[in-house]
């Protein structure tokens, strides 16, 4: 009985560090989240404030080029340029010290040269609008111009979308005033020009346009247009296949949700060779005292025949351990998580989506809530979709913070490669980077020592997350103490140690063991140390959920082992209370992590 005083008085430290520090210490590397892809790879932090993640781009080298906003204090602001070599090594990273302020819904592009295109809206100088600048880098990632004003300056600009045709030809859209003021614009830059093209006026009163090109060189161009009430906005969609025409006119895909109540993000276009893919996702509350409410959305049209859009909702299961199965793709990966089409109860947060550059497979990431261990944390995922249809999702992060603005490319290998934000405003974030090469998976996707330094060290501050669950440890223990206090009053000189004293033993401990699982069943659905140890094979699953309380039960059984022939007692209550203590703390040491409410 010492030793079990000892752990208990031992479990106070723990349980102070638990009350003023994370439960997961967390590492360097992401854990792996699906068979395909690398663990994260953590490539810039100490930055503060972006609304458009890292977007990356893929040479013809392999080498993965990175730009994101930086803003290191509130006067502070630049770009960040990194390249990644093809093992996910970082080679090169610098400030690109633009002169300009408040950068942001940064992108980027390359051309068939190699050169980065970067295109961002900020302001020329304190107090002017917000303004749309091109600049171009070179294969080193260093600057070759200043940066370029592409629209007025005069009006605000906040919206922009861009694509390139098999030409290298770049399309710019953009748009400037707000309201039934807004106008939208047009203009190209030729391969090799310096400079873009006068700007054409194509509408006014529209907004959020959208650009892709698909394989046929084909321009979509998507806007929005007020609806039939504050409350709607309608999408259009429109073909352009040379310059666009004086009027700008289109086919109405859907109506959206708008309006004070709601806040959305896209739609974003993915497209393969027959469909486009539409993909948005909303919060709305319905009342000032109802809560918020997330949702994923999505809808599909031929892309040779536009046609109104059917709107569908999609929600994934919250699991971080989802069972994958085997997936034909063009892309280099072999696996996803099937989806039947039908909305299931399930995450109720996917925000921030983003569609993969390239027009052979239809894919969108986006940011979904996972339940990370005992917590409930955002982590990427990437949705697919093929034949017009929503097939399934992969889990591509799986990170100790909260992840969101995630970015998707590929290269010319058909490998993916993912940039995604970890943390939440107003603190420091980190930008990670992923990839289903195999050189980067080679090597990355082991076991380091440190990892297995967290895990041990998890496994002791997720102990003292047990003590949660103290209130039920007494409900299932009272029902045996009753029947202890009780026969006890029987069994006269003998106690314990006689024949009728065995049998009250035995049916005080089967009372205990019926009594906890009556009280808390969940206890036999986690996975011991699961949580502590997230990198913890599925194949263990099983084996541990079966010998886990064998052990815990046989570790009980000596310390009653203990009492009746070391300590000799021949009281029944001594002799229950060395197994229901012993019992009692190690399935709230062990259990405690995972049962702990999810916050």
């Amino acid at each position: 009985m010492p030793w079990i005083i000892l752990a208990i008085l031992g479990l106070g430290p723990l349980v102070a560090c638990a009350l003023i520090g994370p439960i997961d210490l967390g590492g360097g590397l992401g854990l792996k989240a699906a068979p395909d892809w690398s663990r994260g790879i953590p490539i810039g932090n100490g930055f503060y404030g972006t609304d458009s993640g890292a977007p990356l781009v893929v040479d013809g080298r392999g080498l993965v080029h990175l730009v994101w906003a930086l803003r290191r204090t509130a006067e502070d602001y630049d770009l960040h340029y990194v390249r990644v070599d093809d093992r996910g090594l970082l080679v090169e990273e610098h400030d690109l010290n633009l002169g300009l302020y408040e950068p942001r819904k940064v992108s980027v592009l390359l051309d068939s040269d190699d050169f980065l295109h970067i295109f961002l809206l900020a302001l020329s100088a304190r107090g002017e609008p917000s303004s749309l600048f091109h600049l171009a880098l070179n294969g080193d990632g260093r600057l070759e111009a200043a940066p370029t004003l592409v629209s007025s300056g005069d009006s605000p600009c906040g919206e922009y979308a861009m694509t390139a045709d098999s030409g290298g030809m770049i399309h710019l859209f953009w748009t400037e005033g707000r309201g039934a003021d807004s106008r939208l614009f047009y203009s190209t830059l030729s391969p090799g020009a310096v400079s873009f093209a006068p700007s054409r006026l194509l509408a006014t009163g529209v907004s959020h346009p959208v650009a892709r090109g698909d394989r046929d060189d084909r321009l979509h161009l998507l806007w929005e247009e007020p609806g039939e009430s504050e409350e709607r906005a309608d999408l259009y969609h429109a073909v352009l296949t040379g310059e666009p025409a004086e009027t700008l006119a289109g086919v109405k895909l859907l109506d959206l949700p708008t309006g004070v109540r709601f806040s959305r993000d896209g739609p974003v276009l993915a497209m393969d060779d027959e469909y486009g893919y539409l993909v948005w996702t909303q919060e709305y509350r319905a009342s000032r005292l109802a809560a918020t409410v997330l949702e994923g959305w999505y809808g599909s049209f031929a892309l040779g025949s536009p046609s109104p859009v059917h709107a569908r909702a999609f929600a994934f299961p919250v699991e971080e351990k989802p069972s994958y199965v085997e997936y034909e793709s063009i892309h280099s990966y072999e696996y996803l998580v099937p989806s039947d089409g039908e909305v299931e109860l399930g995450s109720e947060y996917i925000a921030e989506p983003s569609a993969l550059a390239s027009v052979e497979e239809g894919m969108v990431t986006c940011g979904m809530i996972v339940a990370h261990g005992v917590r409930r944390e955002s982590q990427i995922i990437n949705i697919i979709f093929a034949d017009g249809k929503l097939v399934g999702y992969q889990l591509a992060c799986n990170t100790s913070h909260w992840s969101r603005l995630s970015n998707l490319s590929s290269d010319s290998s058909g490998n993916l490669h993912l940039s995604w934000v970890d943390g939440l405003e107003p603190g420091p974030s980190e930008v990670y980077y992923a990839s289903t090469a195999p050189s980067v998976r080679a090597r990355v996707d082991h076991i380091t020592f440190g990892d297995l330094m967290v895990a041990v060290l998890n496994t002791a501050f997720s102990a003292a997350v047990g003590v949660a669950m103290l209130p039920f440890i007494v409900l299932w223990i009272v029902p045996a103490l009753i029947w202890v206090f009780i026969s006890g009053f029987f069994l006269g000189e003998g106690g314990v140690r006689s024949r009728r004293g065995y049998v009250a033993l035995g049916i005080g401990l089967l009372i205990y063991q019926l009594s906890r699982f009556y009280f808390m069943p969940s206890v036999f659905d986690y996975v011991p140390f699961s949580v502590s140890v997230p990198f913890l094979p599925a194949q263990l699953y099983v084996p541990l959920q079966l010998l886990v309380p064998v052990c815990i039960a046989v570790v009980g059984a000596s310390a009653v082992i203990y009492a009746l022939l070391r300590v000799q007692t021949r009281s029944l209550l001594t002799a229950s209370l060395a197994f229901i203590l012993t019992d009692a703390f190690l399935t709230m040491v062990v259990y405690g992590p995972g049962l702990a409410p999810m916050g």
